[in-house]
């Protein structure tokens, strides 16, 4: 998680202001039934997801498919809620997103937003593995800025994770674009919901919560290599 320089007036300012304005944007809501069947959608389409049977930190896969199969605006962004863009693991519809940031990749501003993920160490690993960059992607309903969570190329790497399959992501040392999303060379994961560019205040009560703070601070200070527990860690490798 990238490190930031508070006084101790601006942590008391967020501690009184976090119930007001701190907390994610809630989304539009959904029909339970339009929800539950664009789930059973997505769970349906496993082996074409992912042919070879391997999904780990398969984000990057479950992108590509929804991002070529949805082209309502809508439904793309409640497809993107439905897997976790750091495990490629499935996530419920009822599951309650993280109130996280990630560096804009341009700008390296603070990109606030909500990220839906299958267990909490994954917000740690998105905070500390990833970039955003805002994308204006193409939908029938027109067109729309999106904030997408992107990792640089791994696959020039001599030490590709043998967890993953490589050839999902990779031609030689070329991104593999029949599988996976890219822009400007970085592999795109997945979708940041809700988001802005968001204020020192945010940063600073992120960075206070029980998740993204307490817990996350030792996970993202432990040396790559010495991470054990949470299905990032393999993803972890793949984004160093």
């Amino acid at each position: 998680m990238k490190a930031y320089d508070f006084t101790g007036v601006l942590l008391g300012m967020v501690c009184c202001a976090m119930s007001i304005f701190l907390l994610p944007a809630k989304a539009a809501a959904q029909s339970p039934s339009t929800e539950a069947a664009l789930y059973q959608e997505l769970r349906e389409s496993w082996d074409d997801i992912f042919p070879t049977g391997n999904r780990n930190a398969g984000g990057a896969m479950f992108f590509k498919h929804i991002l070529e199969n949805y082209h309502d605006l809508n439904e793309f962004m409640i497809m993107s809620r439905f897997y976790c863009p750091v495990s490629g693991s499935l996530v419920d519809p009822a599951a309650q997103p993280e109130f996280v940031y990630v560096e804009d990749d341009t700008s390296g501003r603070p990109i606030c937003g909500s990220f839906y993920r299958c267990c909490w160490p994954c917000s740690c690993d998105i905070m500390r593995m990833t970039k955003v960059k805002k994308a204006a992607l193409e939908f029938s309903d027109g067109p729309a800025e999106v904030h997408l969570f992107v990792i640089e190329n791994p696959c020039a790497k001599p030490d590709f994770p043998p967890e993953i399959s490589r050839a999902s992501f990779c031609d030689g040392q070329n991104i593999n674009e029949a599988n996976v999303h890219a822009i400007d060379n970085d592999i795109v994961i997945g979708v940041l919901h809700d988001s802005f560019e968001c204020s020192l205040e945010q940063v600073a009560w992120i960075g206070l919560h029980r998740v993204t703070g307490g817990q996350c601070l030792p996970r993202n200070q432990t040396p790559v290599d010495q991470l054990q527990g949470g299905m990032g860690d393999i993803f972890v490798r793949l984004a160093d």
